[in-house]
């Protein structure tokens, strides 16, 4: 077991957004949590490497409790990957330095070891071409890609993927999701929060549905998918896939 997540609580004034999450996640396993908007998905992401602080409840990183007050949490990012919806690169960095700037900051290599694997991951994602390429330079789809090229660079152990694709345009979503896929095949362990249906049924080992700060089902793709235990899950599907579309 790679990550074990217990009992986790965060309130935001009255506002209780997590109640009570319960879950683990295997190693080289792809496991996407759907739900509505404003159900404490993007807070339990952010609680799991702690950029968000839980009220209640621990997070274990294989033996290592992520929400013990002792651990050494940079440490423990370094092994966590995460790819925000807005991309959150350095504007004024090219994608070269983007990449490269935590291997040289946290991981204390040269700058030419850091050039070299920052280039192979950007190879990676398909943007070998982009390097010296500024954010601005580049579609919302390559600059997500530079993201996870960034991320994958630090050697994680587990990636978090909140919303990679919400804010792109809709042709663009496409080359991204294309990424995560070959990372998923390729035993990446990944946690991702999506509305991509088609994604989450075609890569997805398991689906988390959250409504209202709780797991309400989960299951194997197929079953959630095609025979639902819970009636608000087969509603919310239906709803979603209507939405947004099943087959991307």
């Amino acid at each position: 077991m790679l990550l074990r997540v217990e009992d986790l609580h965060k309130r935001y004034g009255k506002e209780e957004v997590l109640k009570g999450v319960s879950f683990s996640l295997d190693k080289g396993e792809t496991k996407v949590i759907i739900g509505p908007s404003g159900t404490g998905k993007s807070t339990l992401l952010r609680c799991i490497n702690r950029l968000t602080e839980p009220d209640r409840g621990r997070i274990w990183l294989e033996d290592v409790e992520i929400t013990s007050p002792k651990v050494n949490i940079n440490r423990i990012r370094a092994q966590i990957g995460f790819v925000f919806q807005d991309f959150n690169l350095f504007t004024h960095l090219t994608a070269l330095d983007n990449v490269r700037l935590g291997l040289i900051r946290v991981k204390r290599m040269s700058k030419k070891e850091a050039t070299a694997r920052a280039m192979e991951e950007l190879a990676r994602v398909g943007l070998a071409d982009k390097a010296n390429a500024y954010p601005a330079e580049l579609s919302g789809g390559q600059q997500q890609r530079v993201s996870i090229a960034r991320a994958l660079a630090m050697e994680p152990k587990l990636i978090l993927f909140d919303e990679p694709t919400s804010a792109l345009d809709p042709e663009l979503i496409g080359e991204v999701l294309a990424v995560m896929e070959d990372l998923a095949q390729s035993g990446m362990t990944m946690l991702v929060v999506t509305h991509e249906m088609g994604f989450a049924r075609t890569v997805a080992d398991e689906i988390i549905f959250m409504e209202k700060g709780v797991i309400v089902e989960q299951g194997p793709p197929e079953q959630l998918f095609r025979n639902p235990k819970h009636p608000r899950t087969a509603e919310f599907l239906r709803r979603i896939t209507d939405l947004y579309g099943g087959e991307r």
